[in-house]
């Protein structure tokens, strides 16, 4: 391509445009290359729903709390809580004693002391085993597990209702960034109308109360945007809220609200009984009863432990028969303890842990009657929406030829500025519907993997 239209008659010359040259190709890299980056930047600033769901589990308060409590059942399922492990003690104590004594003696003498110096130390160190409790540290210990496992599960429905309130927060703000937009071009067709209107009423084409009704669908549509633009600040803080940052954080996102309607009942169904929280929760509780009727069950064997020690002893003494006494020495023995009878104490605890066991049971059955149940109602409301979808995208795509029908019918006087208005009112409507099916979709789907618990797998 030519760019310079001129000739060149001297090497001097040809040398200054060839500088020239050099310098315009410079300029224009530089200006591209600074294009790009503005655009990289501009790329790397639009937050993604996992870009959202991933700052949410790293800084929302509450996941973090949960986070801290299932740590908590983690550190308590240890051998030694269910005494499993020997205990080793050790003592020391050093008495020292002043006093005034005196003794008589039945030989008849008499010895008195003033200020009489008594001086004892002890020490000891003691082992204890429970060798055999009648299996209860075995059942304790597999409770401390079922324990463990409930704060891990605890902390994963803590995760999905933070995920679910980030995934709805954040589509609340595509939601938000695609009316804002719909209001932006809805402001840009009334004020094409505007101008038209002046232009056929300064031709004597059209009254003068066809331009004022047109400024004032004009200052309507501009009120609606100014409100859309506030509303959608607002998503933006509350997203922020959530995610637990600075709500003032400036961000964008893409306009897009992907869907999947390939999602099926059965497999839903099936993977909520498997895998939703409330149900794993309910089976999990089940267990820990199992586990504490065992425990009670134990306490009517024989209990063995294992017992030994060493022992140290000095005292010295200004009265009295004896003046110096040192000693020391271990010990080792055994014992047996067998609960014969403690007032039914122990029936009634087991009898009424096994009415909590069928309870529990109870629980489970009811439980997962009512999440199936709401499985149902959910997955009848996603297919209700992807069906809602499909025919306000007809209803848009009509509402557009019917506008730009409108539009080339108003600018040649076939109809009015009224009939026009109603036009674009309609496909404005028609377009706030389609979007709003849209979201309503997404949360329904967001629903369903939650139910099912597909949200947030555990690992």
């Amino acid at each position: 391509m030519r760019l310079y239209n001129i000739k060149i008659k001297s090497h001097k010359e040809r040398k200054v445009f060839s500088q020239r040259a050099q310098s315009v190709l410079t300029f224009s890299l530089c200006f591209f290359l600074c294009v790009l980056c503005v655009n990289i930047t501009e790329a790397q600033q639009v937050f993604t729903i996992d870009d959202a769901l991933k700052t949410a589990l790293q800084n929302n308060y509450a996941i973090q709390v949960a986070k801290h409590e299932a740590d908590i059942s983690k550190v308590n399922n240890y051998a030694g809580n269910a005494g499993m492990l020997p205990r080793v003690s050790g003592a020391v104590l050093q008495d020292n004693q002043n006093a005034n004594t005196e003794q008589k003696y039945t030989n008849g003498t008499e010895k008195k002391a003033t200020g009489a110096a008594n001086n004892q130390i002890a020490a000891n160190a003691e082992l204890g085993w429970t060798i055999f409790d009648g299996l209860k540290m075995f059942a304790t210990k597999n409770k401390l597990k079922e324990l463990q496992d409930i704060g891990e599960i605890r902390m994963r429905f803590q995760i999905e209702f933070i995920f679910t309130k980030v995934i709805r927060a954040y589509f609340d703000v595509v939601l938000g960034k695609q009316l804002l937009t719909q209001n932006k071009e809805s402001v840009k067709l009334s004020e094409e109308r505007l101008s038209l209107a002046k232009d056929r009423f300064a031709a004597g084409k059209a009254a003068k109360n066809e331009v004022l009704n047109a400024q004032v669908d004009l200052n309507t549509d501009r009120s609606a945007l100014k409100r859309q633009e506030v509303s959608l600040k607002n998503s933006k803080a509350s997203l922020n809220q959530i995610i637990a940052r600075d709500v003032n954080v400036e961000f964008d996102v893409p306009e897009i609200i992907d869907i999947n309607s390939e999602l099926k009942l059965e497999e839903l169904k099936s993977n909520a009984i498997s895998q939703n929280v409330s149900i794993l929760l309910a089976k999990k509780n089940a267990k820990v009863l199992s586990f504490g009727i065992k425990e009670i069950e134990s306490e009517r064997m024989p209990n063995l432990q294992l017992y030994s020690g060493y022992n140290y002893a000095n005292q010295n003494s200004q009265s009295g028969f004896v003046q110096y006494s040192q000693s020391l020495g271990y010990h080792y023995g055994a014992g047996v303890t067998l609960n014969i009878f403690n007032g039914f104490n122990v029936s009634k605890r087991l009898q009424i842990a096994q009415i909590g066991l069928k309870e529990s049971d109870l629980v489970l059955k009811d439980t997962i009657s009512k999440i199936e149940l709401t499985v149902q109602q959910s997955y009848n409301t996603y297919l209700m929406d992807l069906e809602l979808i499909k025919f306000e995208k007809e209803n848009v795509d009509v509402a557009t030829q019917n506008f730009d029908l409108a539009n080339d019918q108003y600018k040649i006087g076939v109809i009015s500025s009224i009939e026009l208005r109603q036009a674009q009112q309609n496909l404005i409507l028609s377009n706030s519907r389609y979007l709003s099916v849209k979201y309503e979709a997404k949360l329904a789907e967001t629903d369903l993997l939650r139910l099912s618990g597909g949200l947030f797998i555990l690992k």
